[in-house]
This record gives structure tokens, sequence and C-alpha cells, in this order.
């Protein structure tokens, strides 16, 4: 414990962010089941992990160039990835048929959902499940 860990977010375990469809409506299996994405917060030591590792790529992709220059990543790609990276579980279900869809949560499946064109909106919704300190607070008392 540091003198601080009164300020801290709880990161010590995943957020569960319950999958809603375009029209906001959450979905569900054939028995009522919500589909859900666990990821981690993105101040995780999961995501201080991954960071390290981009920036020793990033270093070395400079370090292997002629001019010391290089193309920068896209943004919204380096989101998707590390989303992908923080992606702890998952329980996915096809809305049309309300039926569990049965693949396995990895990073590489995450990457490649979340980067399917027209599920937009499930990486919003995780991304933003990752980046919402208030997902990862301690709840107690307020003050007043």
């Amino acid at each position: 414990m540091s003198k601080f860990s009164a300020l801290a977010a709880d990161v010590s375990a995943p957020f569960v962010v319950e999958l809603r469809d375009p029209l906001d409506e959450v979905i569900r299996d054939t028995s009522g089941k919500a589909a859900f994405i666990s990821v981690w917060s993105v101040d995780s030591p999961k995501a201080r992990e991954f960071d390290k590792r981009r920036r020793k790529d990033l270093r070395q992709r400079i370090l292997q160039s002629r001019t010391g220059r290089i193309e920068m990543d896209d943004q919204v790609e380096e989101n998707m990835a590390k989303c992908a990276a923080l992606t702890a579980d998952w329980y996915l279900v096809d809305p049309g048929t309300g039926e569990q869809l049965n693949e396995p949560c990895t990073a590489e499946n995450a990457a490649d959902l979340y980067a399917e064109p027209g599920l937009g909106h499930i990486f919003a919704q995780v991304w933003g499940g990752a980046i919402n300190v208030a997902n990862f607070m301690r709840s107690g008392s307020k003050n007043s």
C-alpha cells in the first residue's frame, strides 16, 4: 500500500461491460443472460505493460530507420489493439437468434471483433468501459 492508495482506483479486477445493440437495448441470450465483455482499466498493470512494449517497439522502429523518422501509427488502431490486450473475458450473443457465439476470448479474437466493420459500437462500449476511471473506483461512504 502506498501513501496515496486512498486516492487510487481499484484496477485489480476488470470491469464488466454489458453489451448493447445500436438501438441501446441490452443484448441477451434466449434465457435472458446479458452479453458482456470484461475489460481491464487503461491504468492497470496489464495496460502499463502494453504501453511499455509499444514504446519499446517505437524506439526500435526509430533506431532502424535511416532518418530517425517513422510513420506514426493510427490512433484508432492503436486504441483497438490496446483494448484487445485488455479484454479479459466475454459472453457474446447473436442478437438476431439469442444464441451464444462460441468464440474463445483471446487478444487475437478481440482484435478481430473490434476491427470488424459494422462493430464499432461494440468497440466504443468496451473502450469506454476501460478508459472511464469511475468504473474502477472503490465504493464507500461519501464525505459530506
